[in-house]
């Protein structure tokens, strides 16, 4: 079975009996590349499996269609896989994936014409006031990762808001590596997550007071 095959196998879900072989360190990004590259299976489904989530949560944040995540998912690490021999460390190996996976969700979106809509959405103005209205950074990601009211108040950020809320707080992404995937200004990934801790301040608050947050 060819690699892509053997990795893209693992991704569906279905085991594969691959040689025993050393896979390096999933935190040391040069030494992971470099097996891949080099041809190693393991080294590559270790990629996809470190990388599939936060993959899956860009996608499914972009395209709002859960039915399309898994296919857009192998076209995306088909991209990477194709695409890896071309990284040159400029950023974190997941900042690089994950922006491939931006990628084909935007390139999905243009196929379905709808690239527009998602282009005018992300586009907030920079000189928004940046306060610190709303719950803090640790309180919010405290409510999230807890998953309290999660949905509701998900729900009522933009499409953008929500892929932004996604990878600072449940993924971890600083300010810069949002930058990087997105490619969109500091200011406006600012702007989008001061409007987001508004909104979601209202539903925690209205929450809240109904006695759903114990």
């Amino acid at each position: 079975m060819s690699l892509l095959g053997g990795a893209l196998a693992a991704l569906r879900g279905r085991r594969r009996d691959v040689p025993a072989e050393p896979i390096p360190d999933a935190d040391d990004d040069r030494a992971l590349v470099r097996a891949i590259i080099d041809g190693s299976q393991p080294a590559f489904a270790q990629l996809v499996q470190a990388h599939q989530r936060t993959c899956a949560h860009v996608i499914g944040r972009m395209v709002g269609d859960r039915d399309q995540v898994a296919d857009l998912l192998q076209e995306t690490f088909l991209a990477v896989f194709r695409q890896l021999h071309r990284f040159r460390f400029e950023s974190s190996l997941r900042t690089w994936v994950s922006r491939v996976a931006y990628t084909t969700a935007l390139q999905h979106l243009r196929r379905r014409r709808l690239e527009a809509q998602w282009m005018v959405a992300v586009e907030v103005p920079e000189e928004l006031g940046i306060g610190d209205e709303g719950p803090g950074p640790a309180e919010l990601s405290e409510v999230l990762q807890a998953g309290r009211q999660l949905g509701a108040a998900l729900e009522r950020l933009s499409a953008p808001q929500r892929l932004i809320v996604g990878l600072h707080y449940l993924e971890d992404f600083d300010l810069a590596e949002i930058e990087q995937v997105t490619g969109l200004a500091r200011g406006t990934i600012k702007s989008h997550l001061h409007r987001a801790r508004q909104v979601l301040k209202q539903e925690l608050t209205r929450h809240a007071s109904a006695g759903e947050l114990l």
